[in-house]
């Protein structure tokens, strides 16, 4: 899958915005699901910027670290002579080098034991900041947010790939995480503004049709794959549709 990161850029906010949005165009057009397109767009244009300019800012400085690009343990291995491991399989560049524990997340790689993380960051210590200030007397982990973050782009990956992916629900479900930590009012706005939309359009089409018959009764001339009966399928296309279809999502 072609990346965005064959340009250099001085902000590593900018150019992992740039990354994500590719991967984020592509899954909106294949799953043609308007609360996954909210929380896409709330997360480039909030929670991105949140998380990663304090890695940049007040003096600080983020080194590039050549990067795996898809580090997991498909692509990892270990010489049984040396017992020296080694990697394959790279889609490399430079970025911040917490990138690549993105893809050790999911339970679906054996790396995603909190063991390798831990370990990892004893000899690659988190970046600064590490924690924010939710309350005076409350911290929470900037380094876990992140680690969602960095990991939407191999679930999204997984899902515009893998025939059967059960991803675009923990995808969804991540972002929707992500915005209620950094712009639950944002998040509260567009559900609430999609939820009247669709009230307003189910009431527009609820009364008869111009025969008379009512809406419910033209609907049951389509099968419930969603065509005329005695209409094929040729010349058809189907989206992806996940079984959540709308959310409700509580004022923070």
């Amino acid at each position: 899958m072609p990346q965005a990161v064959d340009a250099w850029e001085d902000s590593w906010c900018t150019l992992f915005s740039n990354h994500l949005r590719r991967f984020t165009d592509l899954a909106k057009h294949i799953l043609q699901w308007p609360e996954f397109d909210i929380v896409c767009k709330l997360t480039l244009e909030k929670v991105v910027p949140r998380l990663l300019l304090p890695l940049q800012s007040d003096g600080r400085v983020l080194k590039p670290s050549l990067l795996h690009g898809d580090c997991w343990d498909g692509n990892t291995a270990m010489d049984m002579s040396t017992g020296e491991a080694f990697v394959f399989d790279v889609c490399s560049f430079y970025g911040h080098n917490e990138y690549d524990t993105g893809n050790w997340r999911t339970p679906r790689h054996r790396l995603s034991k909190l063991a390798y993380i831990e370990n990892y960051k004893k000899r690659v210590p988190a970046s600064e900041p590490v924690y924010r200030l939710v309350k005076w007397w409350l911290k929470a982990a900037d380094w876990d947010a992140r680690n969602i973050l960095y990991s939407l782009i191999f679930n999204i990956g997984n899902t515009i790939y893998i025939p059967g992916s059960t991803q675009q629900q923990v995808i969804f479900d991540d972002m929707t995480t992500l915005c209620n930590m950094f712009c639950p009012d944002d998040l509260q706005r567009e559900m609430s503004a999609l939820q009247n939309k669709v009230s307003y359009l189910k009431s527009s089409i609820g009364g008869e049709g111009k025969d008379g018959e009512d809406e419910e009764k033209k609907w049951d001339k389509y099968d419930r794959d969603g065509r005329r009966e005695g209409e094929d399928e040729i010349g058809r296309t189907e989206s992806i549709k996940p079984d959540k279809v709308l959310v409700q999502v509580e004022a923070m």
